[in-house]
């Protein structure tokens, strides 16, 4: 198993086995803000809506990181040739169009009335949505052409997913020094063991 693989799965585990910790930091934090809350002002209890955004927040960053995760094995698979160009289209346009819908809810959630800085973290969350599928349109893109430039592109992209990622979960570990990008993958490439842009 090469090293590159090895970190690619560490940093899915990374991912993984934070996002609870985050979350649960997160939670906790929150309902400490609603115990001084209820102290403070007398017996009131937390609102329906602070849970329902606890809620959107838990579950949006687990759906961003599932999606971060399957970005990186389809370009896993891409540099292994498992599937066909035609099949690593239509995997990540599905991934592009099926973030459409969760960036309009949360738009609309905005339009409710919540606090500032609930509102700035669904700004947030939608900035990493979009890095996430610009990242999967940069994969389709060096899928069909397997240009040096478009790895480049593609690597570009996943950082900045992996940048805005950290930024919205305060995990500063996800954020990765600039590298010299990697060999494109290429038939030639696997066989000799060199692979493609580097995934997730």
């Amino acid at each position: 198993m090469s090293t590159d693989s090895l970190d690619r799965r560490s940093l899915l585990a990374l991912l993984l086995g934070t996002s609870f910790t985050l979350l649960s930091r997160e939670l906790s934090a929150r309902e400490s803000a609603a115990d001084e809350e209820l102290s403070l002002e007398g017996g009131r209890l937390p609102s329906d809506a602070n849970i329902q955004l606890q809620t959107i927040g838990a579950l949006g960053i687990g759906h961003i990181q599932s999606t971060l995760g399957l970005i990186g094995v389809i370009a896993d698979s891409l540099a292994k040739e498992i599937y066909s160009l035609k099949q690593v289209e239509d995997l990540m346009n599905g991934t592009v169009n099926g973030l459409e819908t969760p960036k309009r809810m949360l738009r609309r959630l905005q339009e409710s009335n919540i606090s500032g800085d609930d509102s700035e973290f669904l700004d947030r969350m939608i900035g990493v949505l979009n890095a996430l599928q610009r990242e999967a349109k940069a994969l389709v893109v060096f899928s069909k052409t397997r240009k040096t430039e478009d790895a480049q592109q593609f690597e570009k992209a996943r950082r900045l997913a992996l940048k805005k990622l950290a930024e919205l979960t305060h995990q500063e570990e996800l954020i990765q020094p600039d590298m010299a990008p990697t060999t494109p993958a290429s038939p030639a490439n696997v066989k000799s063991g060199k692979t493609g842009p580097a995934s997730n």
